[in-house]
């Protein structure tokens, strides 16, 4: 199993968790609060397991990426010019399991993979998958 389906399988596992939680707890009611609000949060809720789903892929690819390519943290930020603050890149030797939700946001990573994939295919390190 690929990378970018270990990531679907645990945002659906996720989600239909939600699902049933909510259809045994009661949360999401219909005729307490209803229809239109119980259709709103389901989406809600899988526009986030998505966001999720994405944004580990996204992590996950800049990793495997710089560990391909022999880089670290110091040289992922230096592809990065214009960080802020708050903003910070992965650590390729020391990542998380779980993308770190509010540190590291998918237009860094998005920035970092973009210019860390024709290096790759220079090389010929086979694409993530």
């Amino acid at each position: 199993m690929t990378h970018k389906q270990t990531w679907a399988t645990v945002s659906t596992v996720i989600y239909v968790a939600f699902i049933l939680a909510v259809v045994f707890t009661g949360f999401l009611n219909p005729s307490q609060i209803g229809l239109e609000w119980t259709i709103f949060w389901v989406v809600v809720a899988a526009g986030l397991c998505y966001y999720f789903y994405f944004k580990n892929v996204s992590y996950r690819e800049v990793v495997y990426y710089a560990k391909k390519l022999g880089y670290h943290k110091d040289d992922l930020a230096a592809l990065v010019p214009k960080l802020k603050e708050t903003q910070d890149v992965p650590d390729p030797d020391h990542p998380h399991f779980f993308s770190p939700f509010a540190g590291i946001p998918l237009a860094v990573t998005n920035r970092i993979t973009e210019k860390l994939e024709p290096l790759a295919k220079e090389q010929q390190i086979p694409p993530y998958r």
